[in-house]
């Protein structure tokens, strides 16, 4: 497989992740107008005591900005997907790469805080942030791999980065990320 095709393998990585990211971020907000305007109602993601969005809906972690994180998944998977379905098939210029895997990072970062939050404080997780969460770290596997030449870090730490990935040292990183995302939940609710 040449250098190309690779690439585009990695923006298809960033097109499915936006999409899985995207249509559930689009489900729960769906669910959340619904618990809005009905809260005595059962929601279809009410699966039982551990997945349960109503237990979820009700704590302040999902608003932690003051309105829904939903709403702002939703938005940040669609630009990602936006630009997703431009990298395959033009150049994404240096600056709006490394801006779109910052926000990556960010929704890294705020998403397992928000999974340990309802883990640990709600007692309950929402199916559909699990599934969010996963095309998040999809899309940190991918943005790594594209932006590696341009990370703000020394020539020598990019060196060693593209010596892991070649290796797939970044696969197992985000596989093991999500084992322990797994792992606190299986803690937690087992």
């Amino acid at each position: 497989m040449n250098h190309n095709t690779s690439k585009k393998y990695v923006w298809l990585t960033i097109i499915i992740s936006a999409v899985l990211g995207g249509l559930a971020a689009f489900v729960q907000t769906v669910e959340r107008i619904n618990y809005a305007l009905h809260p005595s109602s059962p929601l279809t993601c009410d699966i039982n005591s551990v997945f349960s969005c109503t237990n979820v809906f009700d704590a302040w972690q999902s608003s932690v900005f003051g309105f829904s994180n939903s709403v702002m998944c939703l938005v940040f998977f669609a630009v990602t997907l936006g630009v997703g379905l431009a990298g395959i098939t033009a150049e994404i210029g240096k600056y709006v790469r490394l801006a779109m895997h910052f926000f990556a990072l960010f929704f890294l970062g705020f998403g397992a805080w928000y999974l340990q939050q309802s883990a640990f404080s709600i007692s309950s997780l929402c199916i559909f942030c699990i599934f969010c969460y996963g095309g998040v770290i999809g899309l940190n596997w991918a943005w790594l791999r594209i932006n590696v030449n341009d990370l703000p870090v020394s020539p020598s730490v990019i060196s060693k980065i593209k010596v892991g990935i070649s290796h797939g040292a970044d696969t197992l990183f985000w596989a093991l990320w999500a084992i322990a995302i797994s792992g606190m939940f299986i803690y937690k609710f087992a």
